[in-house]
């Protein structure tokens, strides 16, 4: 057993520390010993057989220290969460949007077939430039729309017959 001058009992702990950072404590000189039960005082509260002038000061600081790293820490987690709710809502917006576009593919073949891609690669609004077929493209996008069971609009379906001809 050992004793202090003051005649508290004395326990001695073992620590772990990543070897950078012992290098780092010997470079600056800090007494370990000390640092830790200054620590351990600000976090249990000063104990009247190492009051100090300077400790009162030092462990409030402590405390307010210690106080913020666990506000950094909740921020932090809070953080993470957020980040992770906002990605799950991209990742099923982007699902919603791919399953909207096969929707519209499927639909597309439907209407489409095989043999009549011709027909309606000339439709495309870029291929319709006096707009002759304004009327029949017209009547495409709602039958898409019809087919999908949702209102799809018109650069939707110009873009799924376009991957659907260049695909052929």
């Amino acid at each position: 057993m050992r004793f202090d001058a003051n005649g508290n009992e004395l326990k001695q702990l073992t620590v772990w520390i990543p070897a950078e950072l012992h290098r780092l404590i010997r470079a600056d000189g800090v007494n370990v010993n000390r640092f830790v039960n200054e620590q351990f005082e600000a976090y249990y509260g000063t104990l009247s057989a190492y009051h100090h002038p300077d400790r009162d000061h030092l462990a409030h600081a402590a405390r307010e220290s210690i106080t913020r790293q666990k506000e950094i820490a909740t921020e932090r987690q809070a953080n993470r969460e957020h980040a992770r709710a906002a990605v799950q809502a991209l990742r099923a917006e982007r699902e919603a949007a791919q399953a909207r576009q096969d929707g519209i593919a499927d639909a597309l073949v439907q209407v489409i077939g095989d043999g009549q891609k011709n027909r309606y690669r000339r439709m495309l609004p870029e291929n319709d430039p006096n707009g002759d077929r304004v009327d029949d493209w017209d009547a495409l996008v709602r039958r898409v729309s019809r087919l999908c069971g949702a209102e799809i609009d018109s650069a939707e379906v110009a873009a799924g017959l376009r991957t659907l001809i260049a695909a052929a």
